[in-house]
């Protein structure tokens, strides 16, 4: 399989819950449409800003099901398909290739830790395999707490996974970024995912990102992107200083709850998240998605 190096703005889409706890499938076309109108280039679905993890199998195929509908082909979808079960992983690995995801991507999981980087090349073997026509990407997140030498599992994963394509790399640790790319003489693709260190990954070569801020603020990431390439300093640091704000007031308020309140300023009620993140009051919301748009707006 010949490894395409993605580019551009990727986001990982929130999922949208109805008040009662149930998916609200009806908000994704209202999500896609307003990905495509950013510029965004695809979107990374039932990942770690989607709670994937916390949606059972079926609900995960109906949520991909209404992600390919609505992109209409306008979208890269790339299919979250980790799971505790190696066997549920397989099911969706199977379901993203029958729709016509771009790729599939894991996870690995977070209670039977992989303990080497030869458990964990094993595992992946065995995800990418239920798909053997997408590309795989590893998922490497500091959430997962599975902390091992990205290079060594590249190198070991190297002609073992023939569906490899690369990393979804979300670690601050910018210099494994950087020795990442160069792995393998450089064949595989390291998408960076943390995003207040977008100028920095921008610094040292990053070409594509994937994340949950882009659902709502993907033209100050695309500002920043351009400055970046025309040498524009002051208005790098200026876009970077807003971005980071928006950070802060993410973290501020919960993090995933708060991120679902700011889609308010798309016009897209995505709900609260499930448990275990404690639902936000109805005004804390919208005075978050208030707070967002003067960021935005300076």
């Amino acid at each position: 399989m010949k490894i395409e190096h993605l580019s551009g703005l990727i986001a990982a889409p929130f999922t949208a819950f109805h008040a009662n706890g149930e998916l609200n499938c009806e908000m994704i076309a209202r999500q896609a449409d307003s990905l495509v109108a950013d510029g965004v280039k695809g979107a990374y679905i039932c990942g770690t800003t989607g709670e994937g993890i916390s949606c059972s199998v079926a609900e995960r195929i109906a949520i991909m099901e209404a992600w390919t509908a609505a992109s209409r082909g306008r979208l890269k979808l790339i299919a979250h398909t980790g799971a505790l079960a190696l066997g549920d992983v397989e099911v969706l690995g199977r379901e993203a290739q029958r729709l016509g995801f771009y790729a599939t991507s894991v996870v690995p999981p977070c209670y039977f830790k992989p303990g080497s980087v030869e458990a964990l090349v094993e595992f992946c073997a065995a995800a990418a395999a239920a798909a053997p026509e997408l590309p795989f990407y590893y998922y490497h997140t500091m959430n997962s707490g599975v902390n091992l030498s990205m290079v060594e599992f590249l190198e070991k994963a190297d002609g073992r996974i023939p569906n490899l394509a690369g990393i979804k790399f979300n670690h601050h640790n910018l210099y494994e970024y950087q020795n990442c790319r160069w792995a393998c003489d450089g064949r595989y693709d390291v998408i960076y995912g943390v995003d207040e260190f977008f100028a920095g990954a921008l610094a040292v070569g990053a070409e594509c990102f994937i994340g949950s801020t882009y659902n709502y603020s993907a033209e100050l990431y695309t500002a920043v992107w351009r400055a970046f390439e025309a040498g524009d300093r002051a208005a790098v640091l200026a876009g970077m200083h807003k971005i980071c704000q928006g950070v802060d007031l993410l973290n501020r308020h919960g993090g995933l709850a708060a991120g679902k309140a700011m889609m308010l300023v798309k016009g897209i009620e995505c709900g609260n998240p499930r448990l275990p993140f404690l639902p936000l009051p109805e005004t804390e919301r919208r005075e978050i998605a208030a707070a967002l748009r003067e960021i935005l707006e300076r």
